[in-house]
């Protein structure tokens, strides 16, 4: 999401440059084999700081994000492990950066056949 932030000095206004985190795609779909793609997260300044926070399973989880320097744009490599179960799965990476709306990309990975 972008929005514009106005400081107000005195009797003048003075319009600050836009302040944003976008991230693209939004939703990555997965085989149930291991595999990954890459997102794309852009912000407003190169001296921009963001963090991201994945929730992908738990003790082992079934995905992994890397490749962030976290500060200004960058692409993020998402992947998943192989899915060895018969049901398919569903995780959330979440980018944050100060002032701005957090962005949620989903992760699906599909069952496997067996």
């Amino acid at each position: 999401m972008r929005r514009a932030l106005l400081v107000h000095h005195g009797l003048n206004h003075e319009r600050t440059p836009l302040i944003f985190l976008d991230v693209d795609p939004l939703t990555l779909n997965f085989p149930y084999t291991a595999d990954s793609d890459t997102v794309e997260v852009d912000v407003a300044t190169e001296d921009q700081a963001w963090d991201y926070s994945a929730d992908m399973g738990h003790a082992p989880a079934w995905g992994y994000v890397s490749g962030a320097s976290k500060l200004g744009d960058d692409t993020v490599t998402i992947g998943v492990y192989e899915n060895t179960t018969g049901s398919p799965r569903q995780g959330t990476v979440t980018f944050t950066s100060d002032d701005c709306d957090d962005v949620v990309v989903t992760i699906n990975q599909m069952a496997n056949p067996i």
